[in-house]
């Protein structure tokens, strides 16, 4: 077995539909995810806006709506989560996006439709359950343009 003395850091960003509040949102993460609880604050810089924080397993989560989201319109919400004190692994780039990965889980975990931006940053991956036949489904997603 090789040794490497490479260390890697990761990231997620995650879009989420949702018709609700961020907190109710918050919640919902919460309990499906069985996170800490966020907590809420404004953030430091303009617009100021409602931010969802936490830190869980070594990871920096952030939770926030998306406002005049042109991009990806039907997402109101983004998740993301970054290795805590990676700023070694980001300067050497040795971050891992676990984006989908994380989209998935939260798919399936808290039942509600995300999406994970392909590298090309013009589409992306969504993630739902199927009510119908209860099984976990995704679909390609295109950036409205």
């Amino acid at each position: 077995m090789e040794f490497s003395d490479k260390v890697h850091g990761a990231y997620s960003k995650v879009y989420i539909q949702y018709k609700g509040t961020l907190q109710d949102l918050g919640s919902k993460l919460e309990d499906g995810l069985n996170i800490p609880a966020l907590r809420y604050e404004n953030m430091e810089d303009e617009p100021y806006d409602l931010v969802g924080y936490a830190e869980v397993f070594g990871f920096e989560v952030q939770l926030q709506e998306l406002k005049n989201n042109g991009k990806w319109p039907e997402y109101q919400y983004s998740f993301e989560a970054t290795t805590t004190d990676s700023f070694q692994e980001i300067l050497n780039d040795h971050m891992l996006n676990i984006s989908s990965w994380m989209a998935r889980y939260i798919a399936l975990m808290c039942e509600v439709t995300t999406m994970a931006e392909n590298a090309d940053k013009e589409s992306g991956q969504s993630f739902y359950m199927n009510k119908n036949t209860s099984k976990r489904e995704s679909s390609f997603v295109e950036a409205n343009k």
